[in-house]
């Protein structure tokens, strides 16, 4: 594989929004979409390995849903483009970002790598935010927080945060009309503030939604399956976006 070094997406959220499940899915779960290129996404050490791995364990109706071990200290993964045919040297994929999770809550310290990051993926989940006004206020409140922590250009009017910010709503699958659903007007749903404070500060963002298992899981033998096999839905969408602004950008 090329290991040429590219710069990081930041994969961030509120406890509870998903990020391992995500990164599951990515890892584990991910198949190739029709009429797309195709990515690859590798964890980057043995730690990140063994804490994607502990997410699920097989169950005799399909995919059981553990709680995840604890974060590794590199929780580093890296974003491979796969290509048809070979190069002349051989080479069937190229690295083109890192991904990054943080664990970093509203108010502590960004993440190091933020300041480098050619984009940031901000989870958001949907299912708990709607069972709980409690929850919902909290995530809100860690949004805002965070959307006002992201770095802006110097001298830029408003909105003057110039990096690409996708925004995911996760468990969807638990929302039976999420196919129907705009992303946009259900983020807004949770509350007006979210979309006044992207359109303050983001120059350049986009909603998107996502199913990490592509169906709700069951309640089996006191733990959670995903009967069958998951089909992540919508897992890539924001990584190919963000790549996508990131080489119009350079392209500019």
């Amino acid at each position: 594989m090329h290991n040429e070094r590219r710069r990081s997406i930041i994969l961030w959220g509120p406890p509870g929004s998903g990020k391992s499940l995500y990164l599951t899915s990515l890892v584990m779960w991910l198949t190739r979409e029709p009429n797309e290129r195709p990515f690859a996404v590798l964890p980057a050490s043995d730690s990140a390995v063994r804490w994607v791995a502990s997410r699920s364990v097989p169950h005799t109706e399909g995919a059981a849903l553990a709680e995840p071990s604890s974060a590794p200290t590199d929780p580093l993964f890296r974003i491979y483009s796969i290509t048809e045919t070979a190069t002349p040297a051989g080479q069937r994929s190229k690295l083109v970002a890192e991904l990054v999770p943080s664990e970093a809550a509203a108010g502590e310290r960004s993440p190091t790598r933020l300041a480098e990051a050619v984009g940031v993926i901000l989870l958001l989940p949907a299912a708990t935010m709607a069972a709980s006004a409690e929850a919902r206020d909290a995530c809100v409140s860690w949004f805002t927080t965070t959307l006002a922590r992201l770095p802006e250009e110097i001298g830029a009017a408003p909105p003057a945060v110039a990096l690409p910010v996708a925004v995911c709503l996760t468990q969807t699958d638990e929302a039976p009309d999420a196919v129907r659903r705009d992303a946009t007007q259900w983020l807004e749903s949770f509350g007006s503030e979210t979309m006044r404070a992207l359109r303050a500060h983001c120059a350049c963002f986009s909603v998107f939604k996502v199913s990490a298992t592509g169906r709700a899981p069951r309640r089996r033998d006191g733990v959670e399956v995903v009967v069958g096999t998951p089909e992540p839905r919508g897992v890539l969408a924001p990584i190919r976006w963000i790549l996508d602004e990131a080489s119009a950008e350079v392209a500019a």
